[in-house]
């Protein structure tokens, strides 16, 4: 896993998320732009099983970490995106210790948890493999990041990074916000103490922090309180953002929307 040897020499990674692209080219335009790795986005993205297993497959091609935030934390969800090829699970709506458990459990193979075990896959290369490698591979490889998007869940931050095979935290901003009756102010003081909080809570037990994406503090102020993911936007965000400075470019180029003296009011 990419990602997780940059971090094991705390190196910072860059991540994306894909919301729209489906192609296998897809994980060449992530990588030639300079991240370390993407997640599918199954929660929100409408993407068929083929489509995340052919993305996760051109990602590890590409020498990037595919992960993929699940629609839910359940364990055949869980399970189905590993042996699609994610070698990373986001898994959202983490609200408590036990949540994060069973989401160990589901994406780890025994004794760390109890993954139905899938010898030949795209994370493994198809190599034919010993059993008993295939599991300490697979188990080394898996990074688990638990979404905290509830009070329940920041105030329990401390406890869900001690738990074993958890290797990070990751805030969602937006819906914390709404439950916190502050729909969509993503760099609201509430926010920004979630923030820390989380991130001390990870540190505290030698687990890392997701920065950045759509709400929080800077991400300058993260990482140098130890954050070492950092988030980028989605496919969707990117495109648009770009799209739009494009067109203002091209309007400003035409002359016939340029006010002339015919146009000028009368003195």
């Amino acid at each position: 896993n990419p990602v997780k040897r940059k971090l094991a020499a705390d190196q910072t990674v860059l991540m994306m998320s894909l919301r729209q692209l489906r192609t296998p080219d897809a994980a060449m335009i992530v990588r030639e732009c300079g991240f370390d790795g993407f997640y599918v986005d199954c929660e929100h993205g409408m993407f068929s099983a083929a489509e995340v297993s052919s993305l996760c497959a051109s990602a590890l091609l590409c020498g990037l970490m595919p992960a993929v935030r699940v629609r839910s934390a359940a364990a055949a969800d869980v399970a189905h995106a590993l042996d699609a090829g994610a070698l990373g699970i986001i898994a959202p709506h983490i609200g408590s210790v036990e949540e994060a458990r069973a989401v160990v459990r589901a994406a780890k193979y025994p004794p760390l948890g109890e993954r139905s075990i899938a010898a030949l896959g795209p994370s493994a290369r198809y190599r034919s493999l010993p059993i008993a490698e295939i599991v300490r591979l697979q188990n080394d490889m898996t990074m688990v990041i638990a979404m905290l998007e509830t009070e329940a869940g920041i105030a329990a931050a401390g406890t869900i990074a001690g738990v074993p095979g958890v290797d990070a935290l990751m805030i969602g901003p937006t819906d914390l916000s709404a439950e916190l009756g502050i729909a969509g102010e993503v760099r609201h003081p509430r926010i920004q103490d979630a923030y820390f909080h989380a991130l001390a809570g990870a540190r505290a037990h030698g687990k890392h922090f997701v920065a950045g994406g759509a709400g929080g503090p800077a991400v300058a102020q993260l990482v140098s309180r130890g954050a070492r993911i950092l988030m980028g936007a989605s496919d969707v965000s990117y495109f648009m953002t770009a799209a739009r400075q494009a067109a203002a470019g091209l309007r400003a180029q035409d002359q016939r929307s340029m006010p002339t003296l015919d146009d000028a009011p009368p003195a």
